[in-house]
């Protein structure tokens, strides 16, 4: 079952209104698949031109980026939605780890969902991305970001991506060998560097400002649904499978009525599959062990 399809089974948007946050030219929702509304941060112009040379884009594959029907601004969600709201679903797929405050736009968002709505989260897993070497995000850090309410990343989360942000071989990380520190970035030197100006200029610089396992992910949930900063409940959560690199979460707006116990059960995730990292396969024990020995 691919990604899609893997979305079409949470959401069901079938009959059902809905948004897709951040599609660009590959959207989750098709347009044939119901009533959905496109949204991003800026129209879709200033998207092509923006992304001309984005690797994974380019000038080749710019032209593919969906038209926006929302453009997020001032007041989010809500305000670009206006009376077109409130709808049952939201999608967003590796949009929650580049927000500053990812506890306020949940809950800003939820403004606009139907009770019972849902909003699905595809969340990269760092452990097989260039977040590999990050330290995971926790409680603390989500609860400071939503009472300062940050608008843009702080300095210590910048110098965190460009310090430690590395190339990975996914496939190695499942096989279970060992990853190099190669810094996408210029590691440590040019991170002080880059909070330096960043520091002396206000620049916006887009990273990712929080960085999850499925089992860390899990946990931090179940803390912040249990403190009731959010109104959803977990409605489903399904951990990154062999050889991928996300893990998809389905958040549904809870009745005021729900038991405080029962919209903070999140499932639980073992620890030992879903926080550390793959050992590694006998077969790549045997061969690393008869790379040591030299061959005759």
């Amino acid at each position: 079952m691919d990604r899609r399809q893997r979305v079409l089974n949470l959401v069901l948007p079938r009959g059902r209104t809905g948004v897709e946050i951040g599609p660009l030219a590959h959207p989750l929702i098709l347009k044939s698949d119901g009533d959905v509304l496109y949204a991003d941060h800026m129209p879709t112009d200033a998207l092509r031109h923006h992304y001309r040379q984005h690797p994974t884009l380019g000038p080749s594959g710019i032209d593919g980026i969906v038209p926006v029907d929302i453009v997020l601004g001032e007041g989010g969600l809500p305000r670009a939605l206006g009376n077109r709201g409130p709808v049952d679903y939201i999608v967003a797929s590796h949009v929650v780890e580049h927000i500053p405050d990812p506890l306020g736009w949940l809950a800003e968002a939820a403004t606009t969902l139907r009770e019972g709505g849902v909003f699905c989260l595809v969340v990269p897993d760092k452990r097989f991305t260039f977040d590999h070497f990050r330290t995971p995000t926790s409680v603390g850090a989500l609860i400071a970001a939503r009472l300062a309410g940050l608008r843009q990343p702080p300095l210590s989360i910048v110098y965190e991506h460009f310090a430690r942000a590395c190339a990975i071989d996914r496939t190695a990380v499942w096989q279970g060998r060992p990853v190099a520190m190669r810094p996408l970035t210029g590691g440590p030197a040019a991170a002080f560097e880059a909070v330096e100006r960043i520091a002396r200029d206000g620049s916006y610089t887009d990273v990712h400002c929080s960085v999850f396992t499925p089992f860390g992910f899990a946990a931090v949930l179940e803390e912040v649904l249990s403190l009731g900063l959010l109104p959803f409940e977990c409605a489903a959560l399904e951990p990154t499978r062999a050889r991928e690199d996300e893990f998809f979460v389905l958040l549904r707006k809870r009745s005021e009525m729900a038991p405080m116990e029962r919209a903070a059960s999140v499932p639980r995730l073992d620890p030992r599959r879903h926080d550390a990292l793959p050992k590694p396969r006998l077969g790549a024990r045997l061969a690393a062990a008869l790379g040591r020995r030299g061959t005759p």
